[in-house]
């Protein structure tokens, strides 16, 4: 059996690489055990080890992260190499093709799972259905066996160290692993993942409720909520405004209205006081220190701005400065 064509000369790759493209390492070492595999062991009807399996999966991810398109080349020649060379109607032929659908299909279902876990967490609410947590569940599976761990390093670790996962993307991502480790050990089902997701969920609309009443109860008058009283009175209009939507039956929980106070008072302190200034100065790097230490999402954040424009008439266009080193 001849070498599949699947090379690459390192003299693109050193280009690439001086480019900022995906490291040669890992895409170079995915292509040479495809290489080897198909010269060899594929010859030998040997199924694809696990190891080759893993490089391949990770120099997909560096690829996407580094929006470098020659993993896509190399897999293409296999499959070239694949519908080309190999006769399927012998047993290593069959072999070999078999090895490279279920390598293929591993890379699809690694990619669907993970559109679906950033739908989740960065823009769709609601909890997903049981057949698409069944989904993610044997996704989780299957990369596990590979290498343990690998669902996490492939799909949570990268949306995990995102500034521009909120606070509640990051519970829901938490609870989600949380719930797939104790379906693993035997200790927990889909459901009991949903109702996990449904508490986040539940805590989030309230934590919203929160908020907006209270901006709208203390207006641009964030500092009066000095003492106390002030406190206690915002409390009794919020949690009346909980009931009334059917969110709470009693009082909010002291450490839900506190993180809920604080965000408001941060977000009309930012909109009130600091946006103004910032936006006139162009002052990117006011704006980081506010985003870091606020404890409010990026994304809320820019919403906050979306929103003061339109109060104030103001064009869009004077964010993108202040957004730039974003």
């Amino acid at each position: 059996m001849a070498v599949p064509s699947i090379s690459m000369p390192m003299t693109a790759v050193n280009e690439t690489s001086r480019s900022g493209g995906v490291s040669p390492s890992l895409l170079e070492k995915a292509r040479q055990a495809l290489a080897a595999y198909f010269m060899f062991s594929a010859s030998e009807c040997v199924d694809m080890p696990e190891n080759i399996i893993l490089s391949i999966l990770l120099a997909k991810k560096e690829s996407i992260e580094q929006n470098d398109q020659r993993f896509e080349h190399v897999m293409l020649d296999i499959g070239k190499y694949c519908d080309e060379r190999l006769d399927v109607s012998g047993e290593t032929g069959k072999r070999a093709r078999k090895n490279f659908l279920r390598m293929v299909g591993m890379i699809q279902r690694t990619e669907e799972a993970s559109k679906c876990i950033n739908k989740m967490v960065f823009f769709a609410r609601g909890i997903p259905d049981e057949e698409t947590l069944n989904v993610l569940a044997n996704t989780w599976k299957e990369l596990n066996a590979v290498k343990p761990g690998l669902f996490r390093e492939l799909l949570l670790d990268t949306p995990l160290a995102s500034d521009l996962l909120g606070r509640m993307g990051r519970k829901r991502l938490i609870n989600l692993m949380e719930g797939f480790e104790n379906l693993t050990r035997g200790a927990g089902t889909i459901t009991d993942i949903q109702r996990r997701l449904e508490r986040v969920e539940r805590e989030e609309q309230i934590l919203v409720t929160v908020v907006t009443t209270i901006q709208e109860a203390i207006g641009n008058s964030y500092g009066w909520i000095a003492g106390d009283g002030e406190r206690d009175t915002i409390k009794r209009i919020v949690s009346i405004e909980l009931r009334h939507r059917r969110l709470l039956n009693g009082d909010i929980p002291d450490n839900l209205f506190d993180v809920g106070l604080k965000l408001a008072k941060s977000s009309l302190l930012y909109m009130n006081t600091l946006l103004p200034i910032i936006v006139s100065q162009g002052d990117a790097g006011l704006r980081e220190e506010f985003v870091r230490d606020s404890g409010l999402d990026r994304l809320l954040v820019e919403e906050l701005e979306e929103f003061w424009c339109v109060r104030e008439n103001i064009a869009h266009q004077r964010l993108v400065p202040i957004r730039g080193n974003v």
